[in-house]
């Protein structure tokens, strides 16, 4: 339960961060602000909080001593990765798509990383009833996602954005992995996320300078409403529960718990505010049911089936 109510804040983050890249006109500045807000306010709590600042101590010296690789540390890029593609890849191939091929990478992700135990985790090799609930969980995507088929480009257009998708669905169940380790070796998801969002932050501004210096700057002004600017802390939520959560469950249930949640937050926001004047479709709540059923199959103990940890 604690997975899918924190899958539920990522809408409303989608929501307010594509609020944003639509007034500034660049879906990577709009990512970058996104970022850069979550380390400011995680920074505050540093300030405030000595126990945060010593599990950020431990954090490094957990690296320094190699006792946490130190390319665990770099898990905000993969982040930033998944940030990215949502602004580009998603302008090709249409959100219908790029869900589900994002979908799809995530599950694929998540059978992998818990296979290999990948970040420190029990490994979890895919029994019957994993493998089933990631074959429901597709089936959900692609069915809550019909209604919004139509607006696809055609296949020859998006085959390569839909990759990127997918590669990026794939990179963010690894992050949630490597953000364990790191809750592990800190003793707080807090540092963890605190870590993904400096090192995210970074790379997101690096883009975004290249993107300036190619391209110029869109020349909109940046916005002054106060709520534009909480997707950040949206983040924080998401990333703080999916750190603390990880090496509980593993990635391929953190992974399909949270889209469960997404779908229902999505749901919910397009009833009490229709994005684009369009209410939730028929398929669309039949696919969101449907991924609370995967979750259900995954996490599963039959009596007479012991899966190997």
């Amino acid at each position: 339960m604690a997975a899918i109510a924190a899958g539920m804040v990522v809408p409303v983050q989608a929501r307010l961060n594509g609020e944003l890249s639509h007034r500034l006109d660049d879906g990577i500045a709009a990512a970058a602000i996104s970022f850069l807000g979550g380390l400011i306010l995680l920074s505050i709590l540093a300030v405030c909080s000595p126990g945060l600042r010593g599990a950020l101590r431990r954090l490094a010296g957990a690296a320094r001593d190699g006792r946490l690789p130190r390319r665990y540390l770099l898990a905000g890029v993969l982040g930033g990765t998944f940030a990215l593609a949502q602004s580009t890849a998603s302008l090709v191939t249409g959100i219908a798509v790029f869900t589900v091929a994002a979908i799809a990478g995530q599950t694929l992700g998540g059978l992998i990383v818990d296979a290999r135990g990948i970040g420190g985790g029990l490994k979890q090799h895919p029994g019957s009833a994993r493998l089933a609930g990631a074959a429901v969980i597709l089936v959900a995507a692609i069915v809550s996602a019909l209604p919004r088929f139509s607006d696809t480009p055609s296949p020859a257009t998006i085959i390569l954005p839909a990759i990127a998708a997918i590669a990026a669905g794939f990179l963010l169940g690894v992050q949630q992995a490597l953000n364990g380790a790191s809750t592990a070796a800190s003793g707080s998801p807090l540092a963890a996320t605190w870590l993904n969002f400096c090192v995210g932050a970074v790379f997101l501004i690096a883009a975004w300078g290249v993107k300036t210096l190619v391209q110029g700057t869109s020349g909109h002004p940046v916005p002054t409403h106060w709520w534009a600017y909480l997707g950040g802390l949206c983040g924080v939520v998401f990333i703080g529960a999916s750190a603390f959560l990880v090496h509980r469950i593993g990635v391929l249930l953190l992974s399909m718990a949270s889209i469960a949640g997404q779908l229902a937050s999505s749901i919910t926001l397009d009833f009490l505010a229709p994005s684009g004047g369009h209410s939730p479709s028929v398929l669309t709540i039949v696919g969101a049911l449907l991924t609370f059923a995967a979750v259900w199959i995954a996490s599963r103990r039959p009596r007479d089936i012991t899966e190997r940890q």
